[in-house]
């Protein structure tokens, strides 16, 4: 029989992992992961001939590296860019290292006030509660049904529950902060004094409707506009409440035909993100209190959103959790040419390459479909596997007798 060499991988870090733990001494795989951490990273410096001799350095400690004009593409691993701090380029170095250590090691806890968002395996699923009489699809009206399909979307399995009182369709017209506050105040006060248990957040970008929500209970601001307002991060601060920071090119409730055309789109998302979150966290909104949206369809066409989708991943060189929302948006129906109500299928798609690319939370729809999503994707993990538990046989199935064993097919 010939040689056969066999590859070592599983569906994430974690199982590659767990395999080595199992036969090589801990010392052995911290070396063997830090050889294999290696990702294609790129940095843009002022000066040619830096990058070339960027490129160089890099070269000689091993790495791989190539250059075009003021742009290097890096193939590294973390013990190559410790090295490459010591050969003159500790900026160059820090920069590398932090974005690899992000994309290796991304934020598994997400605060929200009281409340600790546990992201390591399993995404959260953030359930949809409209309150406005014109949203796109499922709204609700008075303070009694929006507690009701909160109590519906808990039983669902969602840890959070987004509550929105104004729509961004460009169809729609901007309401006042006083209404605004007016439809989502007494719906965050109604479910609190339900003891609906579910983290509370508030799909607005105005800093008085968030500072008066907080103020009933909320815990998490879900800004669609990218901090339009500045005085929003100083208002979630003093709450000491969480953000998550979303991307928008344009106006929201507005749509300027041909206008939304990106030189490179994820490259212009990851700096716009960068900057707003730094802004966030010198208003005093702590790191593990912010999470990020690339914004689907906030500013794009459909092919940019695809785009978005296929190159999903880069996102997570930020460092935050990362929130995704693509439930039932028009250009899923674009592309499949069909309403909002058909969409279940290709939106559970989108957050199954989602979860894939780093997403851990989900804000959507249909709840109990996307947490069977995210529950099965978690399964297949190590941890996922250890922590399920497991039925007798599938429901539905017949009980048999003498020929059946456990784990055989019926």
């Amino acid at each position: 029989m010939a040689l056969l060499a066999r590859l070592l991988t599983a569906t994430d870090r974690s199982g590659v992992e767990a395999r080595l733990h199992e036969r090589f001494a801990p010392a052995a795989v911290v070396r063997l992961l830090g050889a294999v951490d290696a990702r294609i990273l790129a940095l843009e410096l002022a000066e040619p001939a830096r990058v070339e001799a960027l490129a160089h350095a890099l070269r000689r400690l091993g790495a791989a590296a190539e250059t075009a004009g003021v742009l290097v593409a890096i193939v590294a691993n973390e013990g190559q860019l410790a090295q490459l701090a010591n050969a003159g380029f500790e900026a160059e170095a820090h920069a590398l290292m932090t974005t690899l250590r992000n994309v290796l090691a991304p934020q598994t806890r997400f605060r929200m006030r009281d409340r600790v968002l546990d992201l390591r395996d399993e995404a959260r699923v953030m359930g949809i509660l409209n309150v406005t009489p014109d949203s796109f699809y499922e709204r609700v009206a008075g303070v009694d049904a929006a507690v009701e399909k909160a109590r519906a979307i808990v039983a669902s399995g969602a840890a959070l529950i987004d509550i929105g009182g104004q729509s961004y369709a460009h169809w729609n017209p901007r309401i006042v902060s006083e209404q605004e506050s007016e439809r989502v105040v007494p719906v965050v006060a109604g479910i609190v004094a339900a003891g609906i248990d579910a983290a509370l957040s508030i799909d607005t970008f105005k800093a008085s409707v968030a500072d008066a929500a907080l103020g009933a209970g909320a815990h998490l601001i879900n800004d669609c506009s990218g901090l339009a307002d500045p005085a929003l991060p100083e208002i979630v601060a003093k709450h000491d409440a969480a953000l998550v920071v979303m991307h928008l090119k344009g106006e929201l409730n507005v749509r300027s035909t041909g206008a939304y055309t990106y030189g490179d789109a994820l490259r212009e998302i990851v700096e716009f993100l960068y900057e707003r979150t730094e802004i966030a966290r010198h208003a005093g909104v702590a790191r593990e209190s912010i999470a990020i949206d690339p914004g689907l369809e906030f500013g794009k066409e459909p092919n940019t959103d695809l785009e978005i989708l296929d190159r999903f991943g880069e996102l997570t060189a930020l460092g935050y959790p990362i929130l995704f929302a693509s439930s039932r948006k028009s250009f899923i129906g674009r592309i499949f040419n069909a309403p909002a109500k058909d969409l279940l299928i290709p939106s559970l798609a989108t957050a199954g390459l989602g979860i894939a690319a780093g997403a851990r939370m989900l804000r959507v729809h249909d709840v109990a479909q996307t947490v069977q999503l995210a529950r099965m994707y978690a399964a297949v993990t190590p941890h996922g596997r250890a922590a399920i538990g497991w039925a007798d046989r599938m429901p539905g199935t017949p009980e048999t007798a003498g020929n059946s064993r456990p784990g055989s097919a019926v």
